[in-house]
């Protein structure tokens, strides 16, 4: 708890860097310089506007004055005589007027002027004017008489200078209104900008305000990052030296495990050796017993490894049902007896008259308890006797197993229920085991909602109880599975798996249960095999060279046929429930674990083959044979071959065959994986082809034989494609698992061992 909460107060701080910090600082800054400068362009182009605008109405005024100055100064001439003066004043002053008229015309002030209809309009009507009154003032030209004064038509002058006056007059209201709309628009521009800028400044001062609260918020967290750092750094001393102690216990459990493991294994392989040479009945029997045994040991400790690893890894699944408990307690009690016999130990059994018959409980999982407490209580006991009580309460279920043995001190009892632990390094010793078993059970009672314990005394005994939820459950009555069958003569099965060993065993396990197998070794192999005849069941291994079994099984199922229908079981080394689940979810029928057995094997075929113990075993269809395609055996071959060799001699040729046609398989597969071949590869595949060839006609297999010599020739052909090669092995590889089948019956039905 301490450790994850100051992990989530460093992850907090670690969100904000500081060049993050830094980079807002910036940004702030940027922001309000890019303010300020935004706010001194606009208050400079208002300027430059406003003075634009103060020129353009001066300049409109000056015109309406000269146009007003220029009309008074010709109705006062005009009393009298002009004269060249004041004719050249008159001429002067309308120049003068007319430049105005160019400086309203000219750069930014005709811009503004266009901008306003009426001034546009009335500026237009002006330059008409100003026109007019052009050619009316015309100057004198040189040699003129002094009449030509008189003609100058003064009257017309005055009118148009006056319709002049009148529309400058109406220029200057025009700009006026203008000027006068703009500044009241430009004082609620001016208004909305200062309430915009006070905006902007709050928003700014509240910015600056929170990363001033930032700044110091991260001081005072970096220092108390910086304190809880420090205790963490003390804590993690203390984890380390636990680290330390974990290690060193797994590593002392890997040691204790090899050694462990190597007992049954020294059992099997000993006693193989042993099987190996000559030997009487008796001591067959008590080999194959010893190496039976030992294996089950092996496969005990595996399994508890597993299980620890599936509870470890949260995939550990209960399956709740109606129990009886009275019949469960009695089958594990009973397979102990016989070791309690032997230690001279008394096994008592006692289940309280209170405790409901019925009961809704993982059944295997509490047998897995039971067993576990029991075989334990027996194994550290070497006097008096070992007891087991079930009581109840209301809402609890107690099942408590004592015993008289060696106790365990307050020491032992504190880590015994820990992973890779035992009471201690002698009891390693003198008892073995891999020290998971009470840990699994801890883990599996907690699973249930219930708990695990002990009570003892050094020297006085023990007492393991384990206390579960109690759900009483309504009495169910069940028909009792059909007796196995165990003489399956007749079935045909397809064996899917590409271990030589694994094969090995399936095959010699099926064979003794009355079974006729085919075989393949590749998804591709099960695929071609099931085409080209039919069988009853197929057993599936899950991890094939080219593809997964369960891609193989969808591939047959959506062949449809017999296919769609035809019983396929799973057969691995898994055992998890959700490789059961993708299995059946694929389309098979069964699952099935390895290390593979007669009873499970027999239960598997009863089930999937028979819907009774007296049904008939279903017809298959007759596999289609081509014309002029050789049998797959030679009998006469093989009769004259058990004449002259004895049926020992006989059997061994055979097994030696099968070990040669399946290395011949892998080198020419190894040969063939190869694109392009290379001329050593190339001469390789004709001698391996002709080498399985001669043999194949020695053992009598004539149509193994002939796909060999095909094989041959076809590597030998310059213009022989990789696919025709493929083609030519894949059926050479369907008739050899053909042809293994066929000498396995042969066997059983010409030979007498």
């Amino acid at each position: 708890m301490f450790t994850s909460a100051s992990n989530a107060r460093a992850s907090s701080l670690l969100r904000y860097p500081r060049r993050f910090k830094l980079v807002a600082i910036v940004a702030v800054l940027l922001f309000a310089a890019a303010l300020v400068v935004a706010t001194l362009a606009a208050w400079r182009q208002e300027n430059l506007t406003q003075s634009l605008r103060e020129d353009t109405a001066w300049v409109v005024y000056k015109l309406d004055r000269d146009a007003v100055q220029l009309l008074n100064h010709l109705l006062a001439v005009t009393r009298e005589p002009l004269s060249d003066k004041a004719r050249e004043e008159l001429n002067l002053r309308f120049e003068l007027l007319y430049s105005r008229m160019t400086l309203l015309n000219d750069g930014e002030v005709r811009n503004l002027m266009q901008q306003i209809d009426t001034a546009r309009e009335l500026l237009g009507q002006i330059q008409q004017q100003l026109d007019l009154l052009d050619s009316m003032f015309t100057p004198r030209t040189e040699g003129g008489s002094d009449e030509e004064l008189d003609r100058l038509p003064v009257a017309s002058l005055e009118e148009e200078l006056q319709a002049l006056t009148r529309l400058t007059e109406r220029l200057v209201i025009a700009i006026n209104g203008y000027l006068a709309e703009s500044a009241t628009e430009e004082r609620a521009q001016l208004s909305l900008l200062y309430k915009l800028l006070m905006s902007l400044i709050i928003g700014m001062s509240l910015a600056a305000f929170l990363v001033i609260a930032f700044l110091v918020r991260e001081m005072r967290e970096s220092a108390a990052i910086r304190r809880i750092q420090e205790q963490l750094g003390r804590q993690l001393e203390v984890t380390a030296k636990q680290a330390q102690a974990a290690n060193q216990a797994k590593s002392d459990f890997l040691a204790m495990v090899s050694h462990e493991i190597r007992t049954p294994l020294n059992g099997v392989i000993g006693m193989s050796e042993l099987l190996r040479e000559s030997a009487s009945p008796a001591q067959v029997e008590d080999y194959a017993h010893t190496i039976h045994d030992s294996a089950n040991q092996l496969l005990a400790m595996i399994n508890e490894i597993l299980d620890f690893s599936k509870i470890e890894a949260g995939h550990l699944t209960l399956e709740t049902s109606p129990t009886e408990l009275k019949p469960l307690i009695d089958s594990v009690v009973v397979l102990f007896a016989p070791r309690a016999k032997m230690k001279g130990l008394a096994l008592k059994v006692n289940v309280d008259s209170l405790v409901p018959a019925w009961v809704q409980v993982d059944a295997g999982r509490l047998r897995q308890i039971l067993l576990n407490l029991i075989a334990n209580a027996i194994k550290f006991t070497d006097h008096g006797e070992v007891s087991v009580r079930v009581s109840s309460t209301v809402e609890q279920l107690l099942f408590e197993v004592s015993d008289t043995g060696c106790g365990l001190s307050e020491q032992q009892q504190q880590r015994l229920f820990e992973p890779f632990q035992q009471a201690d390094e002698s009891v390693a010793r003198r008892f073995g085991g891999t020290g998971l078993g009470l840990a699994i059970c801890k883990r599996l009672s907690e699973a249930m909602q219930g708990r695990l314990g002990v009570k003892s005394q050094l020297g006085q005994g023990s007492t393991f109880w384990c206390e579960l939820p109690l759900i009483a459950a309504d009495p169910i009555t069940t028909s009792l599975p059909p007796a196995p069958k165990r003489d399956f003569t007749g079935t045909k099965l397809l064996l899917v798996e590409d271990n030589a060993v694994n094969r090995k065993v399936a095959m010699g396990l099926l064979a003794r249960l009355g079974c006729d197998i085919v075989w393949a070794e590749s998804g591709h192999d099960a695929l071609a095999m099931a085409q080209s005849q039919q069988v009853h069941l197929i057993f599936m291994d899950i991890q094939l060279p080219d593809m997964d079994g369960l891609s193989v099984t969808q591939r047959l199922r959506e062949q449809g046929g017999w296919l769609a229908s035809v019983p396929i079981v799973a057969m691995t080394a898994g055992g998890a429930e959700d490789d059961r689940q993708r299995c059946l979810a694929a389309g098979m029928n069964d699952y099935i674990t390895k290390p593979l057995s007669l009873s499970a094997l027999s239960n598997v075929l009863a089930l999937q083959l028979f819907a009774t113990p007296d049904a008939p075993l279903r017809a298959l269809a007759a596999s289609p044979t081509l014309a002029g395609e050789p049998s797959l055996l030679n009998s006469d071959t093989l009769s004259m071959l058990k004449m002259t060799l004895g049926e020992a001699s006989m059997i061994q040729l055979i097994m030696l065959y099968h070990q040669q046609v399946s290395d011949y398989s892998a080198q020419l597969a190894s040969c063939l994986a190869a694109t392009p071949l290379t001329s050593e590869q190339e001469q390789q595949i004709v001698r391996l082809a002709h080498q399985l060839r001669g043999e194949s006609l020695s053992m009598g297999a004539d149509q193994l034989a002939g796909l060999a010599k095909q094989l041959e020739l076809l590597a030998k052909t310059q213009r022989t494609t990789s696919r025709q090669l493929d083609e030519a092995f894949s059926a050479l590889r369907l008739a050899a698992a053909h042809t293994h089948s066929a000498l396995e019956r042969w066997c059983r039905d010409h030979l007498s061992s």
